[in-house]
């Protein structure tokens, strides 16, 4: 580090970075400009906002393997709130920066653009742009104010200066295009969390900030309204709605300025009090902020009714210091745990579907949402009436939603909570709202039912295969008796070939197979015991008939049929036939039989797999009308309807 005298006030001032040209006076604010070895005086800085950020300047982390510090900081003022862009050095002396807003941290650091980049006045929300050969859409277009400056900076920074900004995403790359010079600055970066970049030398609650006030975990003031306490508890917050008169009142430094009286005749009393404390994906949240939003009926620009069906839902904002920001969303009794997208998709108007990795998502709801009450703390300038265009994107069991405004378009991934779950983790013991209908996400009750009775049914199928296989391998089936009889209009008995059953059977199956067509024949078959005259007696019937009908062919009856003899002792056998054949033919029937020692019956076996086939069947039926049940709720309709 290089040092030097300030020539203001004497105090010491130093420069880690060859790339610093300015460095801010901790102790009078003056602006100095390096020269070589000389310092020159520009004149006194403007002060920060105070904030409670924890970061600040000498705080110290690691970004990708590589350490850095933080060495300087902008602070920047837009319409929706305030945000932080720390300069940043590694041990290897390159630079960076680190920008702190709405609870969202990015690394990014000045790459060169060899396409022309448009004007800013020609960009628009999810406009495609293609960078440096990577495709991305444009997410958020502000034009900022800087506030002040602290420590070393790579330019002047002047307060009041104003700096326009286009926010771009793609993949996983941040890309920031800078148009306060010309050519416009482009900085290619990541969203990080703020455990992955290990940051220490933090400053502590209490410690001063860099605006001079003392720096509280929740900063406590009253109304300028109705004088009611009222609460900060992080930096980004922009905007608090006063529960006791509904006035919103925006934050600006120490001083507090009423924004608007929100038009609310009644007041709604959140589920979640403000101040409440949960466990939500082991991380602990407070619940911050809470408003209410209804759809409006004209999903267009002119929209300006309420929607008839009255459909309204709350949000919730939870804060944890070092994670940011996340929302609960509960509508008619069904919740979701909601935080932003860092690299959201990629997807055009009007489309109806994409892929994300593996997980295929399709459109379920579009409209235009507003805000009709509001209480609490939000890292925007919220305001009563405000608008914004929503999708949902269903991925079970994700929903992906996308808002969009004129000059912003942010996207939240949401993961369906059981109220059950939410109590436990806020712990509520009052009963949570009742829920009404079947939500979007809401996971199907009847899916892993389905999957548990399948999986049951093809276990139970596998185990009945296996049991007929090894019964009819124990029990083989033996043919004992092939034999072809003439049957005769002139006769009316045959015997059969002596046959052997060399061992008791549990059955013994004696099959015909005639020649007879267009005629019928009358069968009474005794299977008679050679020694013991012991006779068991069957009878049947074969009819057979096929033609021709105006030029299609026709069939009826069956030409074979069969006859079971069970607990047949061993013995030589033959069979007696008495038949008759009808007079619809005059010709002989040929009659192949076979008699056939133990069959596999394989008739139980089917029917036993028919039964329980049926659970499977009743179960995916039930799924099946959740998920009609679920689409019923769409905006959109079901997945290949209009």
């Amino acid at each position: 580090m290089k040092t030097a005298i300030c020539p203001s006030c004497g105090a010491p001032v130093g420069f880690r970075s060859v790339t610093s040209l300015y460095v801010v006076c901790d102790f009078c604010r003056s602006t100095l400009l390096r020269s070589g070895d000389s310092l020159q005086n520009l004149g006194r800085m403007a002060e920060l906002l105070e904030d409670s950020s924890p970061i600040r300047i000498g705080s110290e982390g690691v970004f990708r393997g590589r350490h850095f510090a933080v060495i300087g900081r902008i602070q920047l003022d837009y319409d929706a709130g305030v945000w932080n862009e720390w300069h940043i050095l590694f041990d290897d002396g390159r630079t960076g920066w680190l920008a702190e807003a709405a609870g969202e941290l990015i690394v990014s650091s000045l790459i060169a653009a060899r396409e022309t980049l448009p004007a800013f006045e020609t960009l628009a929300p999810e406009m495609p742009l293609c960078i440096g050969g990577r495709n991305y859409q444009v997410t958020d277009l502000e034009t900022a104010r800087c506030v002040s400056g602290e420590g070393e900076l790579p330019f002047r920074v002047n307060a009041g200066y104003e700096v326009r900004t286009a926010d771009l995403r793609g993949d996983d790359r941040f890309l920031t295009i800078d148009y306060s010079e010309t050519p416009p600055l482009v900085f290619a970066g990541e969203t990080v969390g703020f455990a992955d970049l290990a940051l220490v030398g933090l400053r502590e609650p209490r410690e001063p900030s860099a605006g001079g006030g003392p720096q509280l975990a929740a900063r406590a003031f009253n109304c300028p309204h109705c004088a009611a306490p009222l609460s900060i508890h992080s930096p980004a917050i922009e905007s608090i709605g006063c529960a006791s008169c509904g006035s919103i009142i925006g934050v600006d430094n120490e001083n507090l300025q009423l924004l608007s009286r929100a038009a609310q005749a009644l007041r709604e009393v959140p589920f979640l009090p403000l101040g409440s404390c949960g466990r939500l994906q082991e991380i602990d949240w407070e619940v911050i902020g809470y408003l209410r939003r209804r759809s409006l009926a004209d999903a267009g620009e002119d929209a300006d009714e309420v929607d008839e069906a009255g459909s309204s839902w709350s949000e919730y904002l939870l804060f944890n210091r070092e994670q940011g920001f996340a929302w609960l969303v509960e509508y008619q009794g069904h919740w979701n745990f909601a935080r932003s997208v860092a690299n959201p998709p990629s997807v055009g108007a009007g489309q109806r579907e994409f892929w994300r990795g593996k997980q295929k998502f399709r459109l379920f709801n579009r409209g235009r949402a507003e805000v009709s009450y509001v209480v609490g703390e939000f890292y925007w300038r919220v305001a009563v009436g405000e608008t914004a265009m929503v999708d949902d994107y269903l991925g079970l069991p994700l929903l992906l939603s996308r808002e969009l405004t004129d000059r912003e378009s942010t996207w939240s991934q949401a993961e369906y909570l059981e109220p059950e779950a939410l109590c436990r983790a806020f712990a509520v013991e009052a009963p949570p709202p009742k829920r009404s209908g079947v939500y979007a996400n809401q996971p199907n009750p009847w899916a892993d039912r389905h999957r548990q009775t399948c999986r049951l049914f093809w276990q139970l199928a596998l185990a009945a295969t296996a049991l007929q296989l090894a019964f009819a391998f124990f029990f083989a089936s033996q043919v004992v008796l092939r034999q072809s009889i003439v049957l005769s209009p002139q006769n009316d008995e045959v015997t059969s070939q002596e046959f052997v059953v060399s061992r008791r059977a549990r059955a013994l199956l004696v099959r015909h197979s005639t020649s007879v067509v267009n005629n019928w024949l009358s069968l009474n078959t005794t299977l008679v015991e050679k020694n013991t005259g012991e006779a068991h007696f069957g009878m049947q019937e074969i009819s057979h008939y096929k033609g021709v009908d105006e030029g299609e062919s026709w069939s009826e009856g069956s030409p074979s049929d069969e006859l079971l003899f069970r607990a047949i002792p061993a013995g030589t056998y033959y069979l007696v036939l008495e038949y008759e054949l009808g007079t619809d033919s005059p010709e002989s029937v040929v009659d192949n039989i076979e008699v056939v020692r133990n069959p596999a019956a394989w008739s139980n076996f089917v029917l036993l797999l028919i039964f329980l086939a049926i659970f499977p069947l009743v179960s995916r039926w039930r799924r099946s009308a959740f998920e009609t049940r679920r689409w019923n709720e769409s905006s959109i309709g079901a997945p290949g309807g209009g």
